[in-house]
């Protein structure tokens, strides 16, 4: 596989772009977006050469991915691509190593430091690399079936399920404060009360579904979540 467009904008948001090159914090003159290889001090590129610098520089990222073996869809891998150029390819073995994509999912929010401190520039990254591996993938209109929809997210689906909305209770309910949750729009506590947090994160899924935003989980919602 290959990185997108979407991922290379994600590269892009937290690397910034530089045309004059310049010394990082680990002394290394440095151009571009992060760019290392032969960069002297007083280089100067254009905004198309920047371009070219990254994609080259996306390719050992590439490589470390694929040879990960995994089954990935686009986003996952475009995450995981964007990852490993800020992280390295170690810290994305260890990471992966006998882990589900959920907990690859859960667990890259915990690399978050550099020289043993926490950056917020980093805890952002992190959070928009892990919202765009729990992005669904769809193809002519349907979810594109992976891995990841095993586990937390097994069995939901339309058939034998409640209709949920606004203060209902139960494990149904938890189920699905679970699924929002692994995909990053619910923020709540996972108590198996529908209330108005739960409503807003079915809302927003419905949204990104194209199907009626009602906040209501009735067949169709069910269905996106199977």
């Amino acid at each position: 596989m290959n990185i997108s467009e979407k991922g290379i904008n994600l590269i892009k948001k937290f690397e910034g772009c530089h045309l004059t090159a310049y010394l990082c914090p680990a002394g290394k003159w440095t151009i571009g977006y992060g760019h290392t290889a032969g960069v002297k001090k007083g280089m100067r590129i254009t905004q198309a050469q920047a371009e070219e610098y990254l994609r080259q520089d996306c390719k050992s990222s590439e490589r470390a991915v694929n040879a990960l073996g995994r089954k990935l869809n686009q986003n996952q891998f475009d995450a995981l691509v964007s990852f490993t150029f800020n992280c390295g390819v170690g810290n994305l073995k260890t990471l992966c190593k006998n882990r589900s994509l959920e907990v690859i999912a859960e667990k890259i929010l915990l690399y978050t430091k550099a020289g043993g401190r926490t950056l917020n520039g980093l805890v952002k990254r992190r959070k928009d690399e892990q919202a765009l591996f729990l992005t669904p993938v769809k193809t002519e209109g349907q979810m594109v079936a992976t891995e990841s929809h095993s586990g937390i997210s097994a069995g939901l689906s339309g058939q034998n399920k409640p209709v949920l909305r606004m203060g209902s209770r139960g494990e149904d309910v938890k189920e699905v404060q679970k699924f929002l949750s692994l995909k990053g729009i619910y923020h709540g506590a996972i108590d198996g009360i529908f209330g108005v947090l739960t409503k807003q994160a079915v809302i927003e899924w419905q949204g990104y579904c194209e199907i009626a935003k009602d906040g209501v989980v009735g067949k169709n919602t069910w269905a996106t979540m199977g």
